[in-house]
């Protein structure tokens, strides 16, 4: 569905999680999610879980964006304070990382290969990446590329679209690191954007490419590429 939305939104985000007709899925619906794509949060049938602070969230995006990765305590204070950290900065990181690890053995999350793992002076989040927004994001793309025909190609980007729920990284207090990685997530997002209504005026839907393209001009004036798009 196409219909513009607030300034970062995803303009095909209609609330549903059904995907597109011959869209891209899962092997199994996932009963735990992560949304980096949005708010931070752990969505599961239940609901999302009570995450608490922002903190707490940044502490999952940095896990989450190096999945299966062992992420260093000091990487990890560089994500969460903006500044100099305080000198408790371990104690706080260990006591955000035990309510998130209690938060998934709550959620059952282990039952989908996912685990916060100890590794020596960092920390691991085990996890499907299929279970992961971002990750999902990135799949999507890559199957657009290889995509044959136009037709199936918009699908796929807007999938891909369709994931967003808000700006990258929303409602978790970020660093250097997590600024950077949601600037990242963005210019990508964008891009797709790009793309998608360059495949539209393939298929001579011309006037779809200028309802996407003046929704995200109006909400990134100065983006140059997506201006050039429109004309």
């Amino acid at each position: 569905m196409l219909c513009a939305g607030p300034a970062g939104t995803s303009i095909f985000w209609d609330g549903s999680r059904a995907p597109a007709v011959g869209a891209y899925r899962p092997e199994e619906e996932p009963f735990v999610e992560f949304r980096l794509l949005g708010t931070v949060s752990v969505e599961t049938f239940t609901g999302p879980l009570p995450l608490g602070p922002a903190k707490r969230r940044s502490l999952l995006a940095a896990l989450l964006l190096s999945a299966n990765t062992p992420v260093s305590v000091g990487r990890l204070t560089d994500s969460l304070w903006d500044d100099t950290p305080p000198l408790q900065a371990r104690g706080v990181i260990q006591g955000h990382v035990s309510r998130l690890r209690a938060l998934l053995v709550d959620a059952d999350a282990e039952a989908y290969g996912v685990e916060l793992a100890t590794l020596g002076d960092a920390y691991v989040l085990r996890v499907p990446e299929t279970l992961i927004d971002a990750q999902r994001f990135e799949e999507l793309l890559m199957l657009a590329r290889e995509q044959r025909g136009p037709a199936d190609t918009v699908l796929m980007l807007k999938e891909a679209l369709s994931l967003w729920q808000g700006p990258a990284l929303s409602g978790a207090f970020t660093g250097p690191p997590l600024r950077a990685a949601a600037h990242s997530l963005e210019e990508s997002r964008l891009a797709t954007v790009e793309q998608l209504a360059r495949t539209y005026g393939v298929l001579g839907e011309h006037h779809r490419a200028a309802a996407l393209l003046a929704a995200e001009t109006a909400a990134h004036p100065l983006r140059e590429s997506l201006a050039a798009e429109l004309m």
